[in-house]
């Protein structure tokens, strides 16, 4: 048994470990984004006047030397980058090039319609997943388990946009049952939330019932069957928490990917929300708001791995004492 001072100082250090890793996540994108942007083709010059004034055709070299001076686009690269850098962890995000708009705003308007989707896909499909992998796992190689892992392979191998396009041609051209495209309502969230709903559960339907069955195949299992105890409550009290570890590191893989997801959705649909944003700055160069998502994609992805593994060792004690042992060691190597 690791003693208090051991586990206190196994603690900070995997702490500290943790945090120096966002940091440098964190910074890599920013640098990574950053540079991408700066050597775009094009003048940015020019893409800020054409959004700032959509009328006009031409402009003169005086509009332009005085964007670049006000934007400091005329100064060298790292000079551009540490300066955006110093006003983003002040909090200053900038303004949208498209609206002079302040980012941060824009993203508030934006991010409910986002968070109601993926929250909303995010249950439908773990429901589902964990319904047909739980009713399969019960008997392998059943018609049932067939129809499951067949359903979750054609689900996974569907591009969201396709599948979309069907639930349109279906629901909203055929049946005229939902709407087609747009918010305001819920019924709009009920298309585009099974499109997103129906990736998850292909997704999740086939590591769940692998992880299951792994678990079913374990030694002590038959054990308790042998004195007695209810198929019920093996599953939910010996399968469920054996399996859980895993799945709970591939259910944060597939959450923190929802925005890749949520961008298809969101054009298909022509929703509101930050994938439909992060998708129109792209291709209006409306690079403050092109870096600030990216950014914040990163931290969300980072922040939920992090989660994960907090989550872990709170459900599984030999992680803990795996990664207290990992730090100790390290921390009297380097002593």
């Amino acid at each position: 048994m690791l003693n208090t001072r051991s586990k206190v100082v196994a603690f900070i250090l995997a702490l500290g470990r943790r945090l120096a890793g966002l940091l440098c996540v964190l910074f890599g994108v920013s640098l990574i984004t950053f540079t991408m942007t700066y050597f775009a083709p094009g003048d940015k010059a020019s893409a800020i006047a054409h959004a700032r004034y959509p009328d006009v055709q031409g402009f003169p070299p005086e509009i332009l030397d005085g964007i670049r001076e006000e934007f400091s686009l005329n100064e060298p690269f790292f000079v551009q980058f540490f300066q955006w850098l110093y006003r983003f962890i002040q909090g200053d995000f900038g303004n949208s090039f498209a609206s002079n708009t302040p980012v941060w705003d824009i993203f508030v308007g934006n991010a409910a319609e986002t968070l109601s989707l993926t929250a909303t896909a995010l249950v439908i499909g773990l429901f589902f997943a964990f319904a047909l992998s739980s009713i399969a796992v019960w008997r392998p190689g059943s018609m049932f388990d067939r129809a499951s892992v067949a359903l979750a392979s054609i689900g996974a191998a569907m591009p969201n946009y396709w599948l979309g396009l069907l639930l349109i041609l279906l629901f909203a051209a055929h049946l005229n049952w939902l709407p087609a495209y747009g918010t305001g309502s819920p019924s709009h969230l009920v298309l585009p939330a099974l499109t997103l709903a129906f990736w998850i559960t292909a997704s999740q339907t086939r590591l769940l019932r692998a992880f299951f069955l792994e678990a079913k195949a374990a030694p002590y299992i038959e054990t308790l069957r042998l004195r007695g105890v209810s198929e019920a409550e093996i599953f939910w009290r010996h399968i469920l928490r054996h399996a859980s570890v895993p799945a709970l590191t591939m259910i944060g893989l597939d959450i923190a990917s929802l925005l890749e997801g949520t961008v298809i959705v969101e054009l298909t649909f022509a929703r509101g929300g930050i994938g439909s944003l992060l998708a129109g700055s792209v291709l209006s160069r409306d690079y403050p708001m092109v870096l600030f998502l990216v950014l914040f994609s990163a931290l969300v992805y980072v922040f939920i791995n992090s989660m994960i593994e907090i989550l872990q060792e709170i459900m599984d004690p030999r992680v803990s004492i795996w990664s207290h042992q990992q730090a100790v060691s390290s921390g009297e190597a380097r002593s």
